[in-house]
Formats: C-alpha cells, structure tokens, sequence
C-alpha cells in the first residue's frame, strides 16, 4: 500500500459556508456544517491526487474570523502576566507578614496591615511551610 500523504488545510467561515483551503495543493472546497469540513477537505484532496481517500490525510485547522486570534492570544499573555504578579505579590506579603512578625504582635501585625489577624496567621504558616 502506497505510504499516506499528508497535507494542511485552513477552514474558515464564508457566510454561511465554509471555505477549505489546501495551501499545498492549491485547491479550495467548501462545507455547509461544521462536521463535513473534515470529509470535504479529504475528499478534495482525493480527486486532485487521483487517489482513494484512504490514501491522504488531511489536518484541518478552524481559523476564527477577524482579530479573535490575536486578541486570545493578548488574552492568554495578560492571564499568564497576571499570574505572575499574583505569585510576585503573595511572596511579598508572606515576607513582609514574616519580617513585621519578628517584632510585633500578630494582633499588631494585622492593625498595622489592616488584615485580620487570622490572615497574618495563615500568612506566616505559609511562610514557614515553604521554608
């Protein structure tokens, strides 16, 4: 059996159609639901091929329309940046909670911080956790 060929295709919304592109094949087709896009991007490149369908496999990548994909990936940026502060600020406050503590009272610690004196006690068994 001759090896499979593999090929690319970019599927994206047309109005109410979607349009497939084989880049490498130079070839379009288009799909009315989202579930025949994988047959109709096979069955295309088939027939530009000459051979069975069971002989190409074709990977279909959605492409969403306009900036979606630029904006999502801001998106996933900020999420990972926000991330990071968080991690950033909570590593400060369990250092500044520690640092308050060798001199003051928790009751002290959280005047002075404006926290429950609970939250200077979990901050502090956090600190002394990671150590």
């Amino acid at each position: 059996m001759p090896q499979k060929r593999e090929f690319e295709a970019i599927a994206h919304k047309e109005g109410k159609w979607w349009e497939i592109h084989i880049h490498e094949l130079d070839r379009v087709t288009q799909a009315s639901r989202t579930k025949d896009i994988q047959a109709m991007a096979t069955d295309l490149a088939a027939v530009v091929l000459d051979v069975d369908p069971d002989e190409v496999t074709v990977h279909v990548t959605l492409r969403p329309p306009g900036d979606v994909m630029e904006r999502w990936s801001q998106a996933r940026a900020d999420l990972e940046r926000a991330q990071e502060l968080s991690a950033k600020g909570a590593a400060e406050s369990r250092a500044i909670v520690a640092e308050l503590s060798k001199d003051f009272t928790i009751t002290e610690v959280a005047r002075m911080l404006g926290i429950s004196t609970q939250r200077v006690s979990q901050l502090k068994a956090k600190k002394a956790n990671e150590a």
